[in-house]
């Protein structure tokens, strides 16, 4: 076995597990890695780790999930409504922007929208259970009447529509769904935890839709009749469904963290991370392409010296 490579599978798939759910934008995190991570028939294992994830959102929210198609058929309709402008979002920047998705720079900028997504409205309008309870004692004593507090029965369909919204925008890396879709539900006026069980009932399609729309892709680029070429006689298959054990794994856990972090109405802890990188990023990028990035900034002081310069002599 390739020690060497079964690191760079393991640090991969543990990224793919942890950044696909925690607000902290996996494409972005894999984007920064895929300049330092080289795997042989890339293809093969995205798709493995992304089916990974995806059974660790089926698998931790089972239950939910069953209650939902047993008694809440609404919150599939609801899904349904959700899905649509994340589909038609997606497909415009895939189709119309596809160099945005693997552009360096704009992930970086996007770690810093997703921080102050979470610093803004998560920190300003989510509320714990305890925080629910003493502002409607509160009100109560008052005489107001307490905010109301969305479930599966009073969500509407705007408030799907927006979150599906929300996830269509973050096709761009560096935008984490999680974080914006989960800020969209609790903007809305969800409870933190239907916000984020919104949330990942969502993402099913969406990780499932994305993994399709890549096998789709790669067949058209190398013709059906090569198709066996897309993975290779002797590749390290056996290695790469270890990593998407290991992507359920870390998801799995990922989401009992998650969803304790949002019971203590934490999730804005994940921002200062997300500085942390975003400017790691950005001084990155203008490092690798300090070329253009001088001629850009000469470009900007020679308008500001002809505009400005000439109208103080």
């Amino acid at each position: 076995m390739d020690v060497d490579l079964f690191f760079r599978v393991f640090i991969l798939a543990i990224v793919q597990g942890i950044a696909e759910f925690l607000p902290i934008s996996s494409s972005g995190h894999l984007l920064v890695l895929g300049r330092f991570l080289e795997i042989p028939d890339v293809f093969t294992l995205t798709i493995l780790l992304h089916l990974g994830t995806l059974f660790s959102v089926i698998v931790f929210f089972a239950a939910k999930l069953g209650d939902v198609l047993t008694r809440h058929f609404r919150a599939i309709w609801l899904v349904f409504l959700g899905t649509i402008p994340t589909v038609a979002i997606g497909l415009f920047v895939h189709e119309r922007f596809p160099q945005i998705e693997t552009s360096r720079l704009t992930a970086g900028v996007c770690f810093f929208v997703t921080a102050l997504l979470l610093l803004t409205i998560m920190r300003r309008n989510s509320r714990t259970e305890d925080e629910e309870y003493y502002e409607k004692i509160a009100c109560e004593e008052e005489g107001f009447e307490p905010p109301v507090i969305k479930t599966v029965e009073n969500t509407t369909w705007w408030d799907a529509i927006v979150v599906g919204i929300a996830q269509g925008f973050a096709v761009l890396p560096g935008l984490s769904r999680s974080g914006a879709t989960i800020s969209a539900g609790v903007m809305r006026g969800m409870r933190n935890e239907w916000s984020a069980e919104f949330s990942f009932f969502l993402s099913i399609p969406v990780i499932a839709g994305g993994a399709i729309l890549e096998i789709i892709e790669q067949v058209k680029a190398v013709g059906l009749e090569n198709v066996g070429t897309l993975i290779q006689p002797d590749s390290n298959l056996l290695l790469y469904f270890f990593g998407a054990l290991v992507s359920f794994a870390v998801g799995w856990i990922s989401l009992f963290y998650l969803m304790q972090m949002l019971k203590a109405g934490k999730l804005h802890y994940f921002a200062f991370w997300l500085f942390l990188i975003g400017t790691a990023t950005i001084v990155w990028t203008c490092v690798d392409h300090k070329e253009q990035v001088m001629g850009a900034v000469n470009s900007v002081w020679s308008f500001l010296q002809a505009r400005f310069g000439g109208a103080g002599q």
